[in-house]
């Protein structure tokens, strides 16, 4: 189980892009080397979560929430405990969350016969009724879409919620270096080049990336993309080579400190657990012992080397996901960015100390594509909340 307290508060550059640098500060508690396995640890984490009644999986039928699923579904029947439910968010009128084919694919085959599916349509909008209450208990939230979390846990009200929170990162791809390093791939001459920046230390590897890392996105000014670059460049020039070491050093990042915490909060409210087993730091220093210095090859790797007894290849290999874009900027954030005039967006930025950062003109635009990047999300929700327009 992970016990954790919320990072420090966010900066303006991470409220204006949503991406978050550097470490918590704290020491991460991750083995060097352990004897167990992954699978032995992420059966324990979930072992621990079924304890709890009831015990849902949040599940999308993405690749991560199905193995947690399917995983689950074993030990419980292997303990003699009561099987999990699957919980799933399912919104009619937005295509792109569709998932229904994968979600029955696996729920058939793990033979449940409790599926609890919550239904919606604009209420989880950034800015919607159930993303108000969040923001009136804690605050700005991180990451902009925790409230999607919130009909779940309270699902789970006295019990426990299991997520996949973490999947993404820590199944991660080795990456181009390591390929190498592992010969996975033909070298090609620009690999001596990404060796010799990965291996120096970081006051060179800096000077070394200076020129391949440039980072924009359209609603920052020019200050505002040019501090985003240096803090990407700072926080690259920090990355370790060795993959086991990347992951060790992922526990301490600011992103899961913060995020756990306001997770772990958030079930507070509702009396309920979270509880997320690929952030799990026994199933993170397996994975790091079985990974080793090179990693897996790419996601499809990790899958098959974790679940390929407990998941049809079909699941282990699928490339596609579900987006929920569409569910969050909808109905309750138009209607607010289509009241906003640029002189009103530029007080609300000056009150959140980005006015430098960010440029109001481009922002409102921006907001009013047909499909805004994910990543101003949170300044939209940080802007409601400047307003004083809490719930």
């Amino acid at each position: 189980m992970i016990v954790t307290a919320p990072a420090p508060a966010l900066t303006p550059l991470e409220t204006a892009t949503a991406i978050l640098f550097g470490r918590a500060g704290e020491t991460s508690p991750l083995e060097r080397r352990t004897d167990r396995s992954p699978m032995e640890a992420l059966e324990l984490a979930l072992l621990e979560a079924l304890r709890h009644t009831p015990c849902l999986i949040a599940f999308s039928g993405g690749r991560d929430s199905s193995a947690l699923l399917a995983v689950a579904a074993r030990v419980a029947r292997e303990h003699g405990l009561e099987p999990p439910v699957p919980v799933t968010l399912r919104f009619p009128e937005a295509g792109l969350t569709v998932e229904d084919e994968w979600q029955e694919l696996v729920v058939e085959r793990l033979g449940l016969r409790e599926w609890l599916r919550l239904e919606h349509r604009d209420e989880l909008d950034l800015i919607g009724p159930e993303a108000r209450r969040v923001m009136a208990w804690d605050g700005l939230p991180y990451p902009y879409n925790l409230h999607l979390l919130l009909p779940m846990l309270e699902a789970a009200g006295g019990g426990a919620l299991v997520t996949g929170v973490g999947g993404d990162q820590v199944l991660n791809a080795a990456g181009r270096e390591l390929d190498v390093l592992a010969g996975r791939v033909r070298p090609v001459p620009r690999d001596s080049l990404r060796l010799a920046a990965g291996a120096a230390p970081p006051a060179l590897r800096r000077t070394l990336l200076r020129r391949r890392i440039r980072l924009t996105l359209p609603w920052l000014s020019a200050a505002g993309n040019e501090a985003l670059t240096e803090a990407a460049l700072e926080q690259e020039a920090r990355r370790r080579l060795r993959w086991d070491a990347r992951l060790r050093e992922m526990w301490r990042s600011r992103v899961f400190r913060l995020m756990l915490g306001r997770i772990d909060s958030l079930g507070r409210h509702v009396d309920a657990l979270a509880v997320h087993p690929f952030l799990d730091p026994r199933f993170m220093a397996a994975l790091s012992t079985a990974g080793g210095a090179t990693g897996f090859a790419d996601r499809t790797a990790a899958m098959r080397a974790l679940f390929a007894g407990d998941l049809p290849d079909r699941v282990n290999t699928r490339a596609t996901k579900a987006g929920f874009d569409e569910v969050l900027f909808n109905r309750h954030s138009k209607a607010y960015v289509d009241a906003l005039d640029e002189e009103r967006l530029a007080a609300l930025l000056a009150g959140l100390e980005a006015g430098e950062l960010v440029d109001p003109a481009a922002l409102l635009a921006h907001w009013r594509t047909e499909r805004p990047i994910a990543n101003s999300f949170l300044l939209l929700q940080a802007c409601r909340l400047a307003a004083g327009e809490r719930g």
